[in-house]
């Protein structure tokens, strides 16, 4: 492997750890815990969290069939 093989692959590499991590970035960041934490705020219906949701807030709503 000469030098310019080696950039290439190495650069290959680092392109493709960065999208993997900035993968796992974006997939952790679609949890709730905590009303602290929710940024949906009036517009939890649209929010893409509400399906695994288990604020209150949310439990309340669906139990009214809103």
């Amino acid at each position: 492997m000469n030098r310019k093989d080696f950039f290439k692959h190495a650069g290959r590499w680092v392109i493709l750890s960065g999208i993997g991590l900035l993968s796992a970035f974006l997939l952790a960041e679609q949890k709730v815990v905590t009303p602290e934490n929710c940024s949906a705020g009036p517009l939890c219906r649209n929010c893409g969290k509400y399906a695994k949701c288990e604020l209150p807030q949310v439990n309340k709503e669906r139990k009214n069939g809103k």
